[in-house]
């Protein structure tokens, strides 16, 4: 099990507040560790939220784009 980054924690601070503290490591996506978040099964959320991270800078992503980064893992596999 691999610790999530601080600065992941700190960007989903508001997800965490209301979801709890739960992510998964998906791996590298162009040379940033790639996280996302877990929304409690059956949560209602829409979109799901990956969080880029390089060189201690976190890039939130949702959308369509982190779904082809979700989808990108998927495919390597």
């Amino acid at each position: 099990m691999r610790k999530i980054p601080q600065t992941v924690k700190n960007a989903a601070k508001d997800l965490i507040e209301i979801y709890g503290d739960k992510f998964d490591y998906l791996g590298k996506y162009k040379g940033a560790d790639a996280y996302v978040y877990q929304f409690p099964e059956g949560a209602c959320t829409g979109f799901p939220v990956v969080y880029l991270v390089k060189d201690d800078k976190v890039e939130v992503v949702s959308g369509f784009l982190a779904l082809d980064i979700i989808d990108y893992f998927l495919c390597v596999e």
